[in-house]
């Protein structure tokens, strides 16, 4: 098999990281096979069956064409791409299999964030959308996101179908297409039309609404992404241009050269925009991720001080100044993640904001959004803790574009009455307790990586208590079993959320939640508690279940 895929390694358009990789990176690509799994696909470019080249895409392609022609006579997709390497050359290779399979689409001429992706896909009425991106991945990562048409990402059960059809391909090395030219010329392709970016900027300024003063000076950073130049145009229609962009780390690169990873879940991808703002005496700086779905702040101060806020404490920022700004005529509602800070539902209940809490995945959020569709309740915020936010579902997925521009409306807002978001968040510890959130993403590589991950979370499925140091524990959550067990009485309650491969322990402190990452060969371990040092409590966890 090996000799076959090498054959082709120059129609495979990795063959420049092919050459970079070590004989064990090689043979990884040759000892697995690429699944689509409920975030999709996303992975290291290489050859062979597990790694992603022009082959795996097309495999996925010729799946996803034969799933939409089951579901409807005339499917049509619509498809953006990041900034990342070869997610253009993948976006077009991905519209020659659809077009070439019957599947109509509509290919932009140049990078989309995933918010934008997701609107157009209800804006134009199309089956599907893909989105080509691996979000915040290292640079040698790209993947492939497929949307239903709700705009929201598939959930557990078409993703399994959709699954099912690209694993039935069995020859992805010799799938034919027809030439992108043609099909453009037969109009099987077309070009986006411009009027879906007007329109979704137009629902963002209507969502913010004009600024009457612009006091506050803002620096933002694409991270070498997407959302850049359209955040800017945005905030120059509502008449706030006191914003400065930082040029060397939002030119366009899937080198990144300006950061060790494209995160802003990472405080210290902040470090240009920093300094920028101390030259420029800024008061806020804004970071997002090369899709444009994650969002990152740190304000900075008359002293020269700063703070960088984290992925809860945003949410709580958002939470409590968007439900200020929203009317008490209607019943109010947020929707977060399981994981997201104990703190969130204090708040939420003493602001009298109902709860709706979902798995992890954004697209269980863009499902409650559609479920809700109909419904007079307000949304204040829909989040995750790992910096992912909307206000307003016009996009139904992460769109750190529209959440941006408010958090630079509620600063300049502030500013007025000299106050800061550190004062806001100051204010609600005082009233309901500082706790403590951080999120740990320990890696795992290679197939033993994969049995040491599945060894530990085996190990957490067999525990009836936990033990650390002034910790009470008080229940387990299993969401394998969903079964909720509580360790003073024993007793077992039904958790009435789907299936999923996570355990949460709950104190009367706060919670420890486990799980492993969808998407990249690590764990997720989620602390939110409210103790004097975190650290310690980390420290021994770590230690006690050999996740150093």
């Amino acid at each position: 098999m090996k000799a076959q895929w090498e054959e082709k390694i120059s129609e495979s358009l990795v063959e420049h990281f092919y050459k970079l990789q070590s004989d064990e990176e090689i043979e990884e690509g040759f000892s697995d096979v690429l699944s689509f799994g409920t975030a999709g696909i996303r992975s290291k470019f290489g050859i062979g069956p597990g790694r992603l080249n022009k082959f795996t895409i097309q495999k996925v392609a010729l799946g996803l064409a034969k799933y939409l022609k089951i579901k409807t006579e005339q499917p049509k997709v619509v498809i953006h791409f990041d900034t990342r390497h070869l997610s253009k050359e993948f976006a077009i290779e991905i519209a020659k299999v659809l077009g070439t399979n019957g599947v109509h689409v509509i290919l932009p001429d140049t990078y989309k964030s995933t918010p934008e992706l997701s609107f157009a896909v209800r804006y134009l009425n199309t089956t599907a959308g893909i989105m080509i991106t691996a979000s915040h991945n290292p640079k040698n990562y790209n993947g492939i996101k497929v949307y239903g048409s709700d705009g929201g990402q598939l959930l557990t059960e078409p993703s399994q179908e959709l699954s099912h059809y690209i694993d039935k391909v069995k020859d992805p090395l010799n799938i034919k297409t027809t030439d992108l030219k043609a099909l453009q010329e037969e109009q099987v392709v077309m070009p986006l039309n411009e009027a879906t970016t007007i329109a979704y900027k137009a629902a963002i300024k209507e969502l913010v609404g004009d600024f009457s003063t612009t006091s506050t000076k803002t620096v933002l950073t694409s991270l070498h992404g997407t959302s850049l130049p359209l955040l800017s145009e945005i905030l120059n229609d509502l008449s706030y241009t006191n914003y400065i962009v930082e040029q060397a780390q939002s030119a366009p690169s899937g080198d990144f050269p300006t950061v060790k990873i494209a995160n802003p879940e990472a405080e210290d991808t902040f470090e240009l925009g920093k300094a920028l703002a101390e030259q420029e005496d800024a008061q806020l700086i804004i970071a997002t991720d090369p899709d444009a779905d994650r969002i990152g702040i740190v304000e900075r101060y008359e002293d020269g001080t700063t703070k960088y806020f984290n992925g809860n404490e945003i949410g709580l920022l958002l939470m409590k100044l968007r439900n200020e700004e929203l009317s008490d005529d209607k019943q109010k509602y947020i929707i977060k993640s399981v994981v997201t800070s104990a703190l969130s539902e204090k708040l939420a209940k003493s602001l009298d904001i109902g709860v709706i809490n979902v798995l992890t995945g954004f697209k269980y959020i863009s499902e409650q959004l559609m479920n809700l569709e109909n419904n007079p309740s307000q949304l204040v915020l829909a989040y995750e803790e790992s910096h992912g936010y909307i206000v307003d579902d016009i996009s139904r997925d992460k769109d750190a574009i529209q959440v941006a521009a408010l958090l630079i409306k509620y600063k300049e807002q502030l500013a007025q009455e000299g106050i800061t978001f550190k004062d806001i968040l100051e204010n609600i510890y005082q009233e309901h307790g500082q706790y403590k959130d951080k999120t740990l993403s320990p890696t795992f590589e290679g197939a033993a990586g994969r049995t040491k991950i599945n060894e530990i979370m085996s190990n957490f499925k067999q525990l009836n208590t936990i033990e650390l140091s002034n910790l009470t524990p008080l229940i387990i959550e299993n969401y394998v079993t969903q079964e909720s067990y509580s360790v003073r009485s024993g007793n077992k309650e039904t958790i009435h959320l789907p299936q999923t491969d996570l355990i949460k322990f709950i104190f009367k402190e706060g919670f420890i939640a486990v799980r492993p990452s969808g998407t990249e060969p690590k764990m997720k371990l989620y602390f939110s508690l409210d103790v004097d040092d975190l650290g310690e409590v980390i420290d021994e966890f770590k230690e006690k279940y050999e996740l150093g």
